[in-house]
């Protein structure tokens, strides 16, 4: 009597790991923007996600604070000679 040990792998077994992956990102992605956008108030500080935004100059809004405010608290780069 032989025992064959040796793995037989198709290409389902290795998008496995690959759907997990994807699964775990998605779910981190979702929970960071309810976070974003349910747990911090308007009163508090601006966030880092609104920060990038503003760098970036992208054309929505990425927290509970408006455009304008996000400007107003981000400190401007100042070149010195």
């Amino acid at each position: 009597m032989s025992v064959d040990l040796k793995q037989h792998l198709e290409l389902a077994d290795y998008l496995g790991a690959l759907a997990v992956w994807c699964i775990f990102f998605f779910i981190l992605f979702v929970l960071s923007v309810l976070f974003n956008f349910i747990c911090i108030k308007k009163d508090d500080d601006i966030t880092a996600l609104e920060r990038w935004g503003h760098k970036k100059n992208i054309g929505m809004k990425l927290g509970p604070h408006r455009r304008s405010m996000v400007a107003r608290q981000v400190p401007q780069d100042v070149e010195m000679d």
